[in-house]
């Protein structure tokens, strides 16, 4: 015999859940601000925690909630960007208390950043505040209070040569030495380098190759950082803007440097296949007529993945047949 689906029992005395009735007004309850995460509220009580942590020298405990601060005012300022487009042009008025609301999280959210920052070089970690202080000045523009006070802590790291503002004896205000402890900066970036070197001349391989692309990393970190700052101080000082681009172009050169080297490791540990996207890589950036390209190209000549070879032996026709 099949058995049957019984029908659910009723309990006597078991209380039936109601469905909640979205018209009466005793359901429909904000949010607790003091208990909720998600509001500006919870996110200044992760800093104050953060605040006492310090205090007390508990720079991990400091760290966990000051990312965690950041985070909650970084989706508010996005939720209330997103609400004020859905209601610009349908209700302006409520549109521009969302912006304001935007705009105050935002802030909330760069203070976090900056303390982060802080804590990080409290901690002799300056290669973690050096991007969060760079991503501050972009937010809220060099000459406004905290980016200028976060461009003085990448001048103060040596990660910038010239001050802001510049003094009237701006050429005789030298930032600090660059002692190469600093992994995100370009003396660290040749200590990279250097080390896979030297494990090249041991013919340890697999070392220099991790060498090399972490040495590659960070000249590519540092040359978006300097473009980025660059963009923020043009117009605003634009010697400061010219300094910050030949940084980035210096750090570009040497990224490029570590990427062919890392793609000589790879031809020598016969893995052609790694070393042609990187060559390609520098050749886009570096032209085919500068040196660094011109060798190159040579490599995917010498792989057999080009056909002719650049420059063109003299007597070369010029023109394809």
């Amino acid at each position: 015999m099949v058995a049957q689906a019984k029908p659910p029992e009723s309990s006597a005395g078991v209380k039936q859940v109601q469905p909640i009735d979205p018209e009466d007004p005793s359901n429909l309850r904000p949010l607790n601000l003091d208990t909720s995460l998600l509001s500006l509220q919870g996110g200044q009580r992760l800093m104050r925690e953060a605040d006492n942590a310090v205090n007390q020298q508990d720079y991990a405990l400091a760290i966990r909630k000051l990312q965690e601060s950041r985070q909650v005012f970084n989706q508010l300022s996005n939720f209330h960007q997103e609400l004020a487009s859905s209601f610009s042009g349908i209700d302006n008025r409520l549109a521009e208390n969302l912006r304001s609301q935007a705009v105050e999280t935002a802030q909330m959210r760069d203070e976090a950043t900056y303390q982060l920052a802080l804590a990080h070089r409290a901690q002799g970690q300056p290669e973690l505040s050096v991007p969060l202080l760079v991503q501050i000045i972009r937010s809220q523009n060099p000459t406004r209070e905290l980016g200028t006070r976060a461009y003085q802590q990448l001048f103060e790291l040596g990660f910038v040569k010239l001050p802001y503002p510049r003094p009237s004896d701006a050429a005789n205000v030298q930032p600090p030495a660059d002692t190469g402890m600093n992994l995100l900066s370009l003396s660290g970036g040749r200590r990279l380098m250097q080390e896979a070197s030297d494990a090249v001349n041991r013919q340890d391989y697999a070392l220099a190759s991790r060498k090399l692309q972490e040495s590659r990393q960070v000249f590519n970190q540092l040359s978006n950082a300097y473009q980025e700052l660059a963009a923020s101080f043009s117009g605003i000082d634009n010697p400061i803007a010219d300094s910050l681009r030949s940084q980035a172009v210096e750090t570009a050169q040497m990224r490029d440097e570590a990427t062919y080297q890392l793609a000589l490791v790879h031809r020598v540990q016969n893995q052609p296949e790694l070393s042609v996207p990187l060559l390609v890589q520098i050749i886009r950036s570096q032209n085919p007529t500068r040196e660094l390209g011109t060798k190159a190209y040579q490599q995917l000549f010498e792989l057999g993945f080009v056909r002719l070879a650049y420059p063109r032996p003299r007597g070369q026709s010029t023109s394809s047949n």
